[in-house]
């Protein structure tokens, strides 16, 4: 097949001069309010599972896994403070640290990962659960004490 040859100025031209846009309309967004749900069983389940390995967080969005329910990724939620089971960690906090004696942060975390045999990122969260269900207490010099004894 061969070209055809086109002289274009015998061709009618096209004019676009009764062509008419439809008129624009004002689009006015207006904020959304979300309501967020209250956490599902599925989503707590998931936020334990994360509390007590963090890898697992990775692995889900690696693999890109999804609710079963939903269909969406699953959201991690904060949990509630009255989960902490608050006699086991002052039982363990007992345990741990003598009375009438007192450590630092780094020594606090290093007897909990000692004793329980537990990873330095898991040791650091017991710490801070211990901490906020009043089994240890801080001095003014940056050390940590069991509740209810003295600090030296």
């Amino acid at each position: 097949m061969s070209l055809r040859s086109v002289d274009i100025s015998k061709v009618r031209r096209l004019s676009l001069r009764d062509v008419k846009l439809p008129a624009t309309e004002v689009r006015v967004d207006t904020p959304t309010l979300r309501i967020d749900s209250p956490p599902t069983d599925e989503e707590i389940t998931y936020s334990k599972l994360i509390d007590s390995n963090p890898l697992i967080e990775k692995l889900v969005d690696r693999l890109n896994l999804v609710s079963n329910n939903t269909g969406e990724k699953i959201r991690k939620v904060d949990l509630p403070a009255q989960d902490i089971n608050k006699p086991k960690l002052i039982a363990l906090a007992q345990r741990l640290i003598e009375r009438d004696k007192s450590y630092t942060k780094e020594e606090v975390i290093e007897r909990i990962r000692e004793a329980t045999k537990v990873t330095q990122d898991r040791a650091e969260k017991g710490f801070n659960l211990i901490l906020q269900a009043g089994g240890i207490e801080l001095t003014q010099g940056e050390k940590y004490y069991l509740t209810e004894s003295n600090p030296f």
